[in-house]
Formats: structure tokens, sequence, C-alpha cells
């Protein structure tokens, strides 16, 4: 990275942190590292392309930026994001998620999962959103969303507990306490949820 780009990111970051208000001090306690190595990120004296890739998404979450927003006032491209790749970290698939509502989010992968944007919708719960596959039901045991074929009924995720003798479906809500509800096939589809994931900032 040429100096011009290096004090162009450092520039970003210390007028980032300023808008948000932070201290370097609470900058660095998010990363897990110390003041001056954020007051070196801010002067351009640390190349952002040999930063590990978890230190990168440590610093975003601190500037509460999303990968597109860091790589745009950074100039610093994120694994995955663009063509470009960091050296010595592998590339991250991409999920562009649409939400039941007017937002996309990007999500940098699920763990465990083989990242496919087919059929993947999100479903805002707890702070961020859970992730499911349309028409994939779920085993027993795992959470779904509960979607009615009908009506202006909200969207819910629930953990699907099995079929009944009627074959219904049988689950459980997730709010606190939680309540078993029996839910007719031919009123709801259940959807199963492939992630959870928290929303920065």
């Amino acid at each position: 990275m040429v100096e011009g780009i290096r004090q162009r990111a450092g520039g970003a970051i210390a007028r980032r942190r300023r808008e948000l208000g932070l201290t370097l001090a609470d900058v660095a306690r998010e990363m897990e590292v110390s003041d001056g190595y954020v007051w070196k990120l801010e002067k351009g004296l640390v190349n952002l392309e040999n930063v590990s890739y978890q230190r990168l998404l440590a610093l975003m979450k601190a500037l509460r930026w999303t990968p597109e927003e860091f790589t745009q006032a950074t100039g610093v491209a994120v694994p995955g994001l663009t063509t470009e790749e960091m050296p010595g970290v592998p590339p991250v698939p991409l999920l562009k998620v649409p939400l039941k509502g007017s937002e996309e989010y990007l999500v940098l992968g699920l763990p465990g999962l083989e990242v496919d944007p087919r059929d993947l919708r999100a479903l805002t719960h707890r702070g961020g959103f859970v992730v499911y596959r349309e028409g994939e039901e779920p085993e027993p045991g795992e959470l779904a969303v509960a979607e009615p074929r009908e009506g202006d009924a909200p969207l819910s995720p629930v953990r699907f507990l099995g079929l009944n003798s009627r074959r219904s479906y049988v689950v459980e809500t997730l709010g606190c306490p939680t309540e078993r509800r029996t839910l007719e096939k031919g009123d709801w589809l259940l959807h199963r949820v492939v992630g959870e994931v928290r929303v920065w900032g």
C-alpha cells in the first residue's frame, strides 16, 4: 500500500472515530489492542493490507462500519468483498440477504453453512436477524420461521418440536416465557433457520 493510501485510510478511521464520539481507548478496548496501536492506525503507520482479517472485523465493529462502508471510506479491500484478496487470508464467501422489509444485509458467511443466496431470507430478531431457507422444512428441535399462508400475521421465529397425531406442526415460541403452540399445516409454513446474525452498531 503506498503511503498516500495509508494516510487516506488513517484519516478516514480518525474521522469516523470522532464522528461517533469515541476515544482512542474506546476503540482500543473494542479491538483488544493498545491505544498506541489505534493511534498508529489513524496516522497511517500500519499497513492495513497486512492486518489480520479478525482484527479488521474488530475495527469495523468498533467504528460501526459495514465491510462495504469500510472499503469505500478507506480504499482498503476486505477479503471476499472485492476481487482483491488479502495475502494469507482465504476469500470469504458473501451472501446478500433480502430482509423482510426495506433493507438488505451483507453476510460474510455462516458457521458450518455453504453460503448460497438461493431462497435465503432474513427476519429481524433479538438485535439482529435469523437467516432462513425459504421452503425447507426444519427437523425436530431446530429453529424455524413460522409464516402464515394467508393474512397479515407477522412471521415469527420458533423452535420446531415435531408433528402431532394430526400431522400438525408443534412449535415452541422463543419469547419469555416460552409457549407451546400447534400450527395447522394448511394454515402455516415452516422455514428452516440456517443461522443467526447480530447487526453491528
